[in-house]
């Protein structure tokens, strides 16, 4: 009896391997050999980002740089352009009603242009937190940690909806432009 359960336990976990295999998964950012479709990785490096207002938006841009592997040789036939907007919330009340832990917001408009035609529009945001301590310098310090976090969160959103829209949609023609 118990040698029928093991080959039943071997059996299942042959078939759930087996299964798994010919799902149909594929990377999303690798290149294939099937014709002229590309992996998202090949299609993100062809994205221009167009400048973001404020220092924030320059560390955005300069995440999104490097998540989109820009270098200069390749040609842009996309163009992203991002709007930034961001707010404190303040929590956490002391006894002298000052607060002591705040909640930075930021959200990210962006766009997907190739050409005048609109391929993606799309909205992510992240809230993160931080504490506000007595010392002015350590508040400050740990704000520029919380905002830190939260450009890398929205630019890794950014880049995933990208990236998923492009290898859901490897059949867009690059012969325009």
């Amino acid at each position: 009896m118990k040698s029928l359960f093991s080959y039943l336990k071997i059996f299942l976990i042959i078939s759930c391997i087996l299964s798994l295999s010919s799902c149909g998964f594929r990377p999303m950012y690798t290149s294939y050999n099937e014709g002229p479709s590309l992996g998202a990785g090949s299609y993100l490096s062809q994205v221009d980002i167009r400048p973001i207002s404020e220092r924030r938006g320059v560390l955005l841009r300069q995440q999104l740089n490097e998540k989109f592997n820009q270098d200069q040789g390749s040609r842009k036939i996309y163009d992203l352009q991002v709007q930034l907007s961001s707010r404190i919330q303040e929590l956490g009340v002391r006894k002298d009603s000052t607060s002591s832990r705040a909640n930075l917001i930021i959200s990210a408009n962006f766009w997907l242009w190739q050409g005048q035609k609109r391929l993606v529009s799309n909205r992510v945001g992240t809230t993160v937190s931080y504490n506000i301590l007595d010392d002015q310098y350590a508040t400050i310090a740990s704000e520029a940690d919380a905002e830190a976090r939260a450009l890398k969160l929205i630019s890794d959103q950014i880049t995933n909806r990208i990236a998923i829209f492009f290898s859901k949609n490897v059949h867009i023609d690059n012969s325009k432009n």
